[in-house]
């Protein structure tokens, strides 16, 4: 399989044999290999024998890009996705990898490279879990790794033995699917909102054009339900540390919002399971206003609900989905819902915090 990405400034694409000589060059740096772990290479026929396992693909479903300098044309390092060997029978779960050339140190193509590998990873693999590590010594990848949006996991203490017998401690990071839409929403400008925080007239023009042309997925709590806009926000403040019945939960409302689309979909946060809500309902119920869908929201809304479920305190979210509605499942695939079940038509997700 071919796969080519573009950044400002680096082609990710899949490697040929005709990069050999760009591939010997900077792996035989000594100032290159050891960072990672691997020594640097002695001749251009260790290169060639890596080279040829990446190019016809031996490793399985490991993802082998090299890195074009656009300007020059020449391959200048690697990226990689591929197994987590400390996490070997995790769904849906690789390691992310990569080396740069020495002469390219400080100008920040790893961070572009980076980018545009966990865009990947996320939106075209659909991974749940993408991991990353760099050994204590290499504060250069630490930083790389940071700047990307990685969770800081700990060190894991002799976690690797490199190619001299060196025992290195090493730090490892991860990225869950919903943190990557969370992450991706905030730099496109969204965040989810309390509905007092929004301009009545654009919450009411929202609410209004859900009731008038999709009422049956208005979220629970953005439908009025007949109530004067007043008393509408009553309940919904109440219903944060109230609830009238057993059979309900204390929820939050949230309304998604930017600069550029003004609100644009809402999300209720129930607080807890009920044994209703356990059968049908979920933790997260989420609605994209009728004229912003088909925008790529969706997923955005629902990072950034898990997020706010995550700052709760929950470890887990249900969340579930009509079987007929093929747009709402492949969101909640994308932000990492792994299906238990299907029950009477409803599908029902856990998403892992």
């Amino acid at each position: 399989m071919k796969v080519t990405l573009e950044t400002d400034r680096l082609r990710l694409r899949t490697w040929t044999m005709d990069d050999l000589q760009d591939f010997y060059n900077y792996a035989r740096n000594p100032d290159v290999g050891p960072w990672a772990g691997w020594e640097p290479h002695k001749s251009i026929e260790v290169s060639r024998e890596i080279l040829s396992r990446w190019v016809n693909n031996t490793d399985g479903n490991d993802l082998e890009l090299a890195l074009e300098d656009k300007a020059s044309g020449r391959v200048i390092g690697s990226i990689g996705i591929e197994s987590d060997g400390h996490r070997p029978n995790v769904e849906s779960c690789r390691n992310l990898g990569y080396i740069l050339g020495k002469d390219y140190w400080g100008q920040g193509l790893m961070t572009e490279a980076v980018r545009a590998a966990v865009d990947y990873a996320f939106r075209v693999l659909k991974l749940r879990l993408l991991t990353v590590n760099h050994y204590t010594i290499n504060e250069r990848s630490r930083r790389v790794i940071e700047k990307s949006g990685f969770v800081y996991e700990g060190t894991l203490r002799s976690g690797s033995v490199i190619y001299n017998g060196e025992e290195r401690d090493l730090c490892c990071y991860s990225m869950r699917a919903w943190e990557y839409w969370a992450i991706r929403a905030k730099e496109a400008g969204f965040s989810l909102e309390l509905p007092e925080d929004i301009e009545r007239d654009e919450l009411e023009a929202m609410q209004k054009e859900f009731v008038d042309i999709d009422k049956d997925v208005t979220p629970f709590g953005l439908d009025p339900k007949d109530m004067s806009f007043e008393r509408w926000m009553e309940r919904n403040i109440a219903w944060r540390v109230f609830v009238p019945k057993p059979a309900y939960a204390k929820a939050t409302l949230y309304i998604l919002t930017s600069s550029q689309t003004g609100p644009a979909g809402a999300l209720d946060l129930r607080h807890y399971l009920t044994e209703r809500l356990l059968n049908g309902g979920g933790n997260i119920g989420y609605g994209i206003r009728p004229c912003q869908r088909r925008k790529g929201f969706a997923p955005y809304m629902l990072g950034l609900g898990i997020e706010k479920a995550k700052a709760m305190g929950l470890d887990k979210v249900l969340i579930c989905c009509d079987d007929d509605n093929p747009a709402s499942a492949y969101t909640i695939e994308d932000c990492g819902g792994r299906l238990e079940n299907v029950i009477d038509g409803l599908r029902r997700y856990w998403v892992t915090i």
